[in-house]
């Protein structure tokens, strides 16, 4: 590394590859955000009618 030569790069084309990656990145993070909230509400529900209604059925 210290004798390797370094490569350059024009700015134009890195800020283009950067914007890309920004766009889609975005993406995943409210898609993975979505998912796990819709598993969190399916676990509560799963718990409320596991848990609570069969304790209003009670007599």
């Amino acid at each position: 590394m210290i004798n390797s030569e370094s490569e350059t790069v024009p700015a134009g084309s890195q800020d283009e590859a950067v914007e890309g990656i920004v766009q889609t990145g975005a993406r995943g993070a409210i898609l993975l955000a979505g998912l796990t909230t819709a598993i969190v509400i399916a676990l509560w529900i799963v718990f409320y009618l596991v848990v609570f209604t069969p304790r209003g059925a009670m007599p």
